[in-house]
Formats: structure tokens, C-alpha cells, sequence
């Protein structure tokens, strides 16, 4: 759900409807929101005060620079309380739902995240180290920052496609020649290939992933490999 910056209207005519509905919803629900009767009153009286300042601002036939200077100033005023209302009263209020809130011409928490951006490139450069007992130590990074190992801002994890291969055997191509899958969440992890494996190359290709939206994922990376110890 969008969340608007700024809920009351800049446009007279929008802001007249707007603070018409809002005091006619809290004066009909003070009691189930649990609003203190003297701050319903007094909201209620400024809406009083300037309705008739208003309608005489848009006779535009008759109207002084007086009664338009008199509306512009008490909807400063009145524009004030209503937000300082609203804080106290209504944003926060745990009787009132969002929905109630919404209909009040309120703004509400963005409860939902905003979508992330499709992810435009791949981990590099990525270095792969074999450390013994089977086990290679990955480090990826994001194109732009190469000084330490970390995940793009706008990934979750980052996916491994690896093929273990014999040594004198065709290398892979890409990732669809690939069969295994690893996902880490961390820059820098290991993938255990087994000791038995030793001597046979691994040939792997990555790419960051994003798991709410699997579509703005990033593309893969060329194969990288090393020989397993």
C-alpha cells in the first residue's frame, strides 16, 4: 500500500471536503476511539469558524481581498490543529483501524515493502580457494564495491549452480550445464564437495537472488573453477 507523505489537500476545495468528512467521522465515533469530549468540541468549533469563511471566499463575484486574506489565515489555523489532532488522537490510535483511518482521509503505514529493483548484474569478481577435506571457501561482492565480500543490497542470498568435473572432462558451458545448487545468505561461506572428490575440478556460476520477487533475481556470471583439495 502506496503511503502518502502529506494527507491533507493542498487544493481548497479538496481540503473543504476533507476536514468536513474527518470531523464528521470523529464527532460519530469520539466514544467508540475513546476521544476526550473537549478535543472533539474544540475541533468541532474551528470547524465552525471557518466553513463561513470559506464560502465566502469562492463568491468570486463579491468577495474582498479581506474575506479571501480572513479564509487563507484560518485555514492556516485550522490546518494545524487538525494535524496536531490527528497525531494524538487518530494516527496512533489502537481502536481505530486502518481502514477507519482511510476513511478519515488519513495516511497509514506502509506495511508492505516497497518492490525492489531488478538486480543488473552478477557477483565478481568471485573468488573461490580450495582449504582442504573436500571443502572450497567462496568470497562474492558486488561489482561496485570490491574492497570486501558482501551481498547486493537488493538480493537475499546468493545461488550456486556447480558441476564437479573429472580432470580431461568437457567443462560446462553456464549454469544450465550445472546440476548442484547452494544458496547463501553470507558473502563469504564454504561449500563442502566431499573429500572422496578431491582432485576433480569445480566449475560453478552465481548470481544473486531475491526470493519475494524470484523474477528481479540477477543474471548469472560466468563460470568460475578450481581444482578441489
Amino acid at each position: 500500500m502506496p503511503k502518502r507523505k502529506y494527507y491533507v489537500p493542498k487544493r481548497d476545495d479538496d481540503f473543504f471536503t476533507f476536514q468536513a468528512n474527518l470531523v464528521t467521522r470523529v464527532m460519530a465515533n469520539k466514544a467508540a476511539w475513546a476521544i476526550p469530549e473537549a478535543a472533539v468540541n474544540a475541533l468541532a468549533s474551528r470547524k465552525a469558524e471557518y466553513e463561513p469563511l470559506y464560502y465566502k471566499s469562492q463568491e468570486k463575484q463579491s468577495r474582498t481581498s479581506a474575506q479571501v486574506s480572513a479564509h487563507r489565515d484560518k485555514r492556516q489555523i485550522y490546518e494545524k490543529e487538525i494535524r496536531a489532532f490527528a497525531k494524538a488522537y487518530l494516527m496512533f490510535n489502537p481502536l481505530i483501524t486502518d481502514d477507519k483511518r482511510l476513511a478519515l482521509g488519513l495516511t497509514v503505514r506502509d506495511i508492505e515493502p516497497s518492490p525492489r529493483p531488478r538486480i543488473e548484474t552478477a557477483p565478481g569478481p568471485v573468488e573461490l580457494m580450495p582449504i582442504g577435506g573436500g571443502t572450497i571457501s567462496v568470497r562474492v561482492r558486488v561489482e561496485s564495491d570490491q574492497s570486501r565480500a558482501n551481498i547486493h543490497p537488493f538480493a537475499d542470498a546468493v545461488e550456486v549452480r556447480y558441476i564437479l568435473v573429472p580432470k580431461g572432462a568437457k567443462p560446462p558451458n553456464s549454469s544450465e550445464d550445472c546440476p548442484k545448487v547452494y544458496i547463501s545468505k553470507k558473502a563469504l561461506f564454504t561449500i563442502s564437495c566431499g573429500v572422496e572428490n578431491a582432485g576433480l575440478t569445480f566449475y560453478g556460476s552465481f548470481r544473486w537472488v531475491n526470493f519475494t520477487s524470484p523474477e528481479h533475481s540477477g543474471p548469472w556470471s560466468n563460470v568460475r573453477s578450481t581444482v578441489i583439495a
